[in-house]
């Protein structure tokens, strides 16, 4: 549970949660498919002491980004020919092979999945057991979930995720401590689509050291445009004080509405 009281199974889209047993994960997955017998969400669970349901199988064979990706897209259609609201997965991500990533292997891949889930319209609860993963492993996975629960002991202090069409949103405080993180983030949405929206929601601080990212990403992507949506006065006038403003290649909008 977190801060506001919301439990990881009434919530939607791409959701981390930081475990320290297998008991945990299976109280997890419990109220998982409760929540999802009332809500009318097919539920697939991997990594359960329990027989997997039949979708489970299809992600179980896991290669980085191709079998997980294309098996989440191909339950999203099942479910929905079943008729069923939604669907749910829950998954152990050590059974997905990932405790043999790095960090940063880690953040590419969540980011990856993170923009499937949202152009899916699904509901991914990915579940990272503390005495499977280093807690700096788990600090830079948890930077790709916009819904986070659990002791996240390594927090890089900054959440990015998805809303589909290359449109990314940003949330927390970006400075010297996480950039480099940040810049793993930004590199990976930007190798995802030649153009490229930045929404600055919740996002309550970013120094010099997250600007000059966002100027070495736009460097070396020449193709990209990037575009800031909402970025606050502050942001603007030090922009222009660094002199990022001078390359052109960063255009600012207001959101719609």
């Amino acid at each position: 549970m977190n801060a506001s009281g919301q439990e990881p199974t009434t919530v939607y889209g791409h959701v981390g949660v930081v475990l320290d047993s297998q008991s945990e994960y299976e109280e997890l997955v419990g109220m998982a498919r409760a929540r999802g017998g009332h809500a009318g969400e097919k539920v697939i669970v991997v990594g359960s002491a329990e027989p997997w349901g039949r979708g489970a199988a299809l992600l179980a064979p896991f290669s980085l980004g191709a079998g997980l990706v294309g098996g989440l897209r191909a339950e999203v259609s099942t479910a929905q020919r079943e008729g069923f609201r939604g669907i749910r997965v829950v998954a152990d991500m050590r059974e997905l092979g990932l405790d043999s990533l790095a960090a940063r292997e880690l953040l590419e891949f969540e980011l990856d999945l993170d923009r499937v889930v949202s152009e899916a319209g699904a509901t991914m609860v990915c579940a990272y057991r503390n005495d499977g993963f280093t807690p700096a492993a788990v600090g830079a996975a948890m930077c790709a979930h916009p819904r986070a629960f659990g002791a996240n002991r390594e927090d890089r202090g900054f959440r990015m995720g998805s809303t589909g069409r290359g449109e990314w949103r940003v949330s927390g405080e970006i400075d010297r401590s996480n950039a480099d993180a940040f810049e793993v983030a930004m590199t990976t949405a930007a190798g995802m689509s030649a153009r490229m929206r930045l929404t600055f929601d919740d996002l309550r601080f970013i120094d010099v050291a997250g600007m000059r990212v966002l100027a070495r990403v736009t460097a070396a992507f020449p193709a990209l445009g990037l575009t800031l949506v909402d970025p606050p006065p502050s942001f603007l006038r030090c922009w222009e004080l660094f002199g990022f403003a001078s390359a052109g290649r960063v255009t600012t909008a207001r959101r719609a509405g």
